[in-house]
């Protein structure tokens, strides 16, 4: 999905030392690999040269990750180029779940024209601010070029419209975009996929909510399709507006792989369920964001532009716990670290998640405690401070809300899991052979499910198995054996994300 690589998951084996329920030793057998993972889709066909005119706004985006943007018509030439992308292809896939950015000085390039065949024709145009990014309650962005749209219409890109409202259930779209995953760099070219749309649902995807979804059939969804639009078509073929928006996916992912509503693992949400519908890929609604831009085509909030805006955020994300003040896999403690545009007096209460809504509900802080959040910022530096989470010890997904004064629809919505099921995957590791009598031994990572481990090794006559006390945490690098080192006992058990652990299995290396 044009995603950068996900520092959360790095974080989650280096910061490995923790405290947790230690799991009670067993004899394992020797452990195979695990499954192999499902099969990405098949890239869809190359658009055809011939077409490359009427779906021209279309442009490989590179401006933080591998995405696509479309060039949209302001109807203003005189006013800014904008492309209409995805705010985790601008970095927002690194900022706090419920902040959005606005007007922020940005860098990378928009690639027109990149067709089959016309590679050495390009158009490359430098990309110097965001208007506007979020991935709160929708993953959005507004990107703007160093150049006007009329100076792109002169050189016969063709800009498209936003759709003013939603379109109907089941209505015909196609979709044009660079994917780029496992593909060759020549093989990073416009592709055309006919679709058809599903309905529009609520999604959770590790911290991140989005309202309005529209489920699709679009072929070919993998990295670099994201922020790629869905057209429907006039009578004569050409693009008439773009009706949503590319961002996320389940292609490539089974539910039996475990960690459903993790990263790159959708799930749908109702009133009262949360579930992950594989081979299944999501577009954002962009339904009246033709609204967001002034008579002089210049992007711009408030007004009749439905853009969500942020006036609370948590600069952590929630994640998943076992419930009370258990830590989880890292050792941290459920707590939200709440910042505002200004130093403010707000009011937090912790819900089940339901259908995603109740944080933008008054009724929700009828009996909200109330503390005062100071200002946050575009800082990487943590501002605020953290404000202990009291969850629940009853399974289930549960929000934490916070309200600045009145301002309901800027309200902060922090998802936390409570898990407390052990991981679904033995703990297995690698054992590679290289010269000399020395092997490398890899424990098979599998985050959520399989976040980390605990391990210790030595002498097959010595070595305690039993004593989990004095295993020691995975820390990215391998362990090493010489021939000297062997025969050894190599012993390790995981840590799915809450901090569940798998029984201790024992590998023996001869």
């Amino acid at each position: 999905m044009g995603r950068r690589a996900w520092a959360v998951i790095a974080l989650s084996v280096l910061l490995a030392g923790c405290t947790v329920s230690t799991p009670p030793p067993t004899e394992s057998p020797q452990p195979s690999a695990p499954a192999a993972p499902a099969p990405l889709p098949d890239p869809a066909d190359p658009l055809p040269i011939g077409q490359l005119e009427r779906f021209s706004s279309v442009a490989a985006l590179n401006a933080g990750s591998n995405c696509t943007g479309t060039l949209i018509d302001t109807g203003v030439p005189t006013g800014p180029a904008y492309l209409l992308t995805n705010g985790h292809c601008v970095g927002d896939v690194g900022r706090a779940a419920q902040a959005t950015t606005v007007d922020l000085e940005w860098f990378g390039t928009a690639t027109f024209l990149l067709a089959d065949g016309n590679q050495e024709n390009t158009l490359e145009v430098d990309v110097v601010q965001l208007a506007y990014s979020t991935m709160r309650h929708t993953d959005t962005a507004f990107v703007r070029l160093d150049v006007t749209l009329g100076e792109l219409e002169a050189l016969g890109l063709q800009p498209v419209r936003l759709a003013a409202s939603e379109p109907a259930e089941g209505s015909s779209v196609v979709n044009v975009g660079v994917p780029v995953q496992d593909l060759h760099p020549d093989d990073w070219m416009l592709r055309r996929g006919d679709c058809t749309l599903g309905s529009q649902h609520t999604l959770i995807e590790a911290g991140w909510l989005w309202f309005g979804a529209w489920s699709n059939d679009c072929p070919g969804i993998i990295q670099g399709s994201s922020g790629s639009p869905l057209f429907t078509l006039n009578g004569n073929g050409q693009p008439d507006e773009i009706v949503a928006m590319i961002n996320t996916t389940t292609g490539g992912s089974r539910v039996s792989d475990g960690g459903a509503c993790f990263l790159n693992r959708p799930c749908q949400v109702t009133a009262d369920s949360v579930g992950m519908v594989e081979n299944t890929s999501y577009a954002q609604s962009v339904a009246g964001l033709d609204r967001c831009f002034t008579s002089e085509g210049n992007f711009a909030l408030g007004g009749d532009c439905p853009l969500p805006v942020s006036s609370i955020w948590s600069e952590t994300s929630g994640g998943a716990f076992r419930g009370g003040d258990l830590p989880d896999a890292n050792g941290r403690e459920a707590s939200v670290s709440l910042v505002s545009h200004a130093a403010t007096p707000a009011r937090t209460a912790l819900v089940p998640l339901g259908d995603g809504t109740a944080c933008l509900n008054p009724e929700t802080y009828a009996s909200a405690t109330a503390t005062t959040v100071p200002q946050g910022g575009y800082e990487w530096e943590q501002k605020g401070t953290p404000l202990a989470v009291s969850l629940p010890e009853v399974e289930g997904r549960y929000t934490l809300c916070a309200v600045a004064g009145e301002d309901y629809a800027g309200a902060a919505s922090v998802i936390f899991e409570v898990d407390r099921t052990p991981p679904i995957f033995p703990a297995t590791a690698q054992v590679e052979d290289i010269d000399g009598g020395t092997v490398i031994v890899r424990p098979h990572l599998n985050p959520p499910e399989l976040s980390t481990f605990r391990l210790t090794w030595g002498d097959p006559e010595t070595v305690d198995c039993e004593d989990t006390a004095n295993f020691v945490d995975f820390l990215i690098i391998p362990l090493t054996l010489t021939a000297e080192d062997r025969p050894a006992s190599y012993c390790l058990y995981g840590l799915d994300g809450a901090g569940n652990t798998t029984d201790v299995t024992r590998i023996e290396i001869p």
